[in-house]
């Protein structure tokens, strides 16, 4: 295992099972720290998640690497896709990934060099320095044992072997051999903010949280357009937007059309209850010029030519089942 087994939240789960796209949001509103997994038949796909975000990823056959980063994503997307893998997802505390991390992303102090010609105490030593996150990695002929450490503490070590995270810090015994090969990376707490950590995406999974607000919007604007036909207008379309945590901060109002104007990220179904809520702030706004009666008639219809114009696309189909005249209330 590339990374560490944390704390399960869920194991070999079936993928149908799994709304991935709440998953991906839930883990950026969250910030969260851990591993997902996706098991194959023969394979295993791990991600590694910090912050809500993914900055590398793996596919393994037993030892052997046959992805890593995108192409392992793709990878599991698509055995999700096909309902082919099994979904395994642990947390971690912050201060490990950001161990691993380092591991990856700074220059190492020691790279690859015979563990005989060092001190592990020394060493050791070294990597509790406070202020630092720092990372031991000692490659055996038939594993890689990591150490993780943290603002002066030792946080626990695994074995890719297995992937089991230990919290007892005996490290001198691979010293001793002199085939295992020693690194060492180590930066200070504000140096780790400058390293430059990618944030990969799910493939289309993630950049669909958009486009599908996108496609929400595009039937918000045309009700307000139809009302805009009979002379139902509202002065100020944007204060409607007011305390509407996800919309507020993501969309902008011109010419009395909602655009998307930062890339959302939150959970579908957050945004779905807002684009409810903003259809029927719209119509409560109108109900108390027009009567409740007559703005209903017309978001009926409204609803319905929107419905006979878009009857092929199935995405749309979908999308407005929770925003039919029965679902709006005023």
């Amino acid at each position: 295992m590339k990374f560490p087994i944390g704390k399960e939240i869920y194991i070999k789960t079936p993928a149908f099972l799994i709304n991935i796209k709440e998953l991906i949001s839930w883990f950026r509103l969250e910030k969260f720290n851990g591993v997902l997994w996706g098991e194959s038949s023969d394979f295993i796909t791990e991600i590694l998640i910090y912050n809500g975000v993914v900055p590398k990823a793996y596919t393994i056959r037993e030892t052997e690497i046959l992805a890593e980063d995108n192409a392992s994503i793709e990878i599991f997307v698509n055995d999700f896709i096909a309902r082919s893998n099994l979904i395994s997802l642990y947390s971690l505390e912050k201060e490990i990934v950001l161990s691993i991390l380092i591991s990856y992303f700074s220059t190492p102090k020691i790279f690859q060099e015979e563990t005989y010609l060092f001190v592990a105490d020394k060493l050791v030593e070294e990597a509790k320095k406070e202020n630092t996150i720092s990372h031991i990695l000692i490659e055996s002929p038939s594993d890689k044992i990591h150490f993780l450490f943290s603002k002066g503490k030792f946080l626990g070590c695994y074995q890719e072997r297995d992937g089991i995270l230990k919290d007892e810090l005996s490290i001198s015994e691979f010293f001793e051999n002199k085939e295992n090969l020693l690194s060492f990376y180590q930066v200070r707490e504000e140096e780790f903010e400058r390293l430059n950590i990618p944030s990969l995406k799910f493939s289309f999974i993630e950049e669909d949280i958009t486009s599908w607000t996108k496609k929400l919007l595009e039937y918000v604007n045309y009700v307000i357009n139809y009302y805009t036909e009979f002379g139902m207008y509202i002065k100020n379309m944007e204060s409607l937007l007011k305390n509407l945590k996800i919309l507020e901060k993501s969309l902008i109002c011109s010419n009395n059309n909602f655009t998307v104007k930062n890339e959302i990220m939150e959970s579908y179904d957050e945004v779905e209850k807002e684009v409810v809520e903003l259809i029927a702030r719209i119509n409560r706004e109108l109900a108390g010029i027009w009567g409740e009666k007559f703005v209903k008639q017309k978001y009926m219809q409204a609803y319905k030519k929107f419905l006979e114009g878009n009857q092929n696309d199935k995405v749309i189909i979908e999308l407005l089942d929770r925003l039919n005249p029965e679902n709006i209330e005023f």
